[in-house]
């Protein structure tokens, strides 16, 4: 049975072993764990998705996902994300997709294009590892 928890005290045991057991991952942010959405398919978690609070904006981090969980699944997800994030005062989700099957998804699920006029500790985004990357946001 699929059952999506924001993470709390009793379950973020849960998500950090899940995370952790993602080879791309090489360490977790309490601080964003703390933000965290999980699904759990018969009390095991097959998915996570976060934001790190920027001001006014939570930037994606954490969306990992087993490949066939359904999109409807995915969307009920991010609508809890997005209510967590709303309860923070956040007015926006934005997230960076590296390839366009990351950048369909996040359409799928209300995103939209977003100019990359964005900088990075002064430099714009353009002139570094991102500069083939997709911006999407998300108001909420």
């Amino acid at each position: 049975m699929i059952q999506i928890e924001s993470v709390n005290d009793s379950n973020s045991k849960d998500a950090y072993s899940f995370l952790n057991s993602v080879p791309s991952i090489k360490s977790i942010d309490d601080n964003i764990l703390k933000n965290a959405v999980i699904v759990y398919d018969d009390y095991k978690v097959i998915g996570s998705i976060s934001f790190e609070e920027y001001d006014s904006v939570g930037l994606i981090r954490y969306f990992v996902f087993k490949k066939n969980l359904a999109n409807s699944v995915l969307f009920e997800l991010l609508e809890v994300l997005a209510d967590n994030a709303k309860k923070r005062e956040l007015v926006m989700l934005l997230c960076v997709a590296d390839n366009n099957e990351i950048k369909g998804l996040f359409e799928e699920l209300g995103f939209k294009s977003l100019e990359k006029k964005i900088f990075i500790n002064e430099e714009p985004i353009l002139n570094g590892n991102h500069s083939n990357s997709h911006f999407l946001c998300r108001k909420i």
